[in-house]
């Protein structure tokens, strides 16, 4: 039941719940301009009010996508979004309670419907951005990437039209106790890391089965549906059913993290930012459950953001930043459950934070090892084309031989002296812990 799919109920609260009454009631309305009858770019015209020149861009970059789009697609779009309910209720996963929400796929297609229809317009303003009208209507040939996103979402509905998924989409937001105990006392061991070879992806072959960080926005999805072509956006793309989240999931807090299992991958992409380009279909190899619900998972984890602003490495390494980052890290690498731990017991992570935030590379390698160690995960770490690996890598082997632990690891992180550049930080702590 739609019920049971969405966490409906007559109990919660205004605010713990978000309605699909405005959504349903936008939709009736295009339904009365006749949206099941459109057939061209003026008939889209004429039921939006606007030209959509995002969509006729498309058709000429990948021309492959006009030939059933108006045919097959796009009403495949509206039945989908003619199957909510103005009744209907979505749980919101509310900021500063570990909660978790349960999405039937069959009925994301639905929610994702409405958000390419453009209908729901009434979230509150601590929710990311729902709708694909810049997408529709705002981009053109000159912004690529864009439209590179949008024909990755045309290629989900139509894959969704030929074969409905299977299982759920799982949502948890996670929460971190901020009456912990101290890192400092911390005597769990370190975890050895693996790396990856440079210039791979997570969602290379190397990355299968592992837990996939996602270096996110504090607004779930970033800039997916409104100018952002990054590592987050580009696996919303990819991975359209995740989208779905950013409708429960308010703006992440400082000691919150969302992890999301069963977001399919669904075709492929070259290129990054604004080289970014659809490459074709794909179709995604991870195990499923019982449910079908594809065993894949991602955690959502935003970085301090540097710019314009004191990136200095002494100011990085002040406690409290440094705290935050690692509170974020733990909330995002701590398993919601046994079984998950079981299912992803490494982390693919790499340079979180360090690219235009102007993170400091080997201070979040240091980091994020602390984290996941504290939750029992090893890290599979992606340099890219840094060059930390090789030197990441022994301090690693170095330190769990050694038997250091998560704790000792931390201390010598915050005592003098302190170094002055990132490229010291691993010949310090090995001066401190390997006498």
């Amino acid at each position: 039941s739609r019920s049971a799919q969405g966490g409906m109920g007559s109990s919660l609260g205004a605010m713990s719940k978000v309605s699909m009454h405005t959504a349903v009631a936008n939709f009736n309305r295009l339904w009365e301009r006749n949206v099941s009858k459109v057939h061209d770019l003026r008939g889209f015209e004429e039921v939006f009010g606007s030209y959509p020149q995002g969509l006729e861009a498309v058709f000429k970059v990948y021309p492959d996508c006009q030939a059933n789009f108006f045919t097959e697609v796009f009403p495949f779009i509206v039945q989908s979004a003619s199957r909510m309910y103005p009744e209907y209720n979505l749980k919101k996963l509310q900021q500063g309670v570990v909660d978790h929400l349960m999405l039937g796929r069959e009925l994301v297609v639905t929610l994702l419907a409405h958000m390419f229809l453009c209908t729901i317009t009434d979230l509150a303003r601590d929710m990311p951005y729902p709708c694909f009208d810049m997408l529709l209507f705002r981009v053109s040939t000159r912004q690529p990437q864009e439209l590179a996103k949008l024909r990755m979402v045309i290629h989900y509905f139509d894959r969704c039209r030929l074969e409905t998924p299977q299982g759920e989409l799982r949502i948890y937001r996670q929460v971190r106790d901020k009456r912990r105990a101290s890192w400092r006392d911390s005597r769990l061991p370190l975890l050895e890391i693996q790396v990856a070879p440079e210039l791979t992806g997570f969602e290379d072959e190397v990355g299968r089965g592992c837990l996939h960080a996602d270096f996110a926005n504090k607004s779930l999805g970033g800039g997916v549906l409104v100018g952002g072509c990054v590592q987050e956006e580009i696996r919303f793309a990819i991975c359209p059913e995740l989208c779905a989240a950013m409708l429960v999931c308010p703006i992440m807090l400082e000691n919150e993290a969302i992890t999301i299992v069963g977001g399919e991958q669904f075709c492929t992409y070259t290129g990054y930012a604004r080289s970014l380009a659809f490459g074709g279909d794909y179709r995604d190899p991870s195990p499923r459950d019982a449910d079908g619900t594809p065993l894949v998972a991602i955690t959502a984890m935003d970085a301090l953001d540097f710019r314009g602003e004191d990136s200095s490495l002494r100011r990085q390494m002040q406690e409290p930043l440094m705290l935050r980052e690692l509170e974020k890290a733990a909330a995002a690498f701590a398993p919601v459950d046994d079984v998950a731990l079981r299912q992803w017991p490494v982390i693919a992570t790499g340079n979180w934070g360090c690219g235009a935030f102007e993170g400091c590379p080997e201070l979040k390698a240091v980091l994020q090892w602390l984290a996941a160690s504290e939750g029992r995960r090893s890290l599979l770490y992606f340099p890219f084309e840094l060059k930390i690996g090789p030197e990441l890598l022994q301090l690693s082997r170095d330190f769990c031989q050694a038997g250091v632990t998560v704790g000792e690891l931390y201390t010598a992180l915050m005592t003098e002296p302190k170094p002055r550049e990132g490229a010291e930080i691993f010949y310090l702590l090995r001066t401190k812990l390997l006498r």
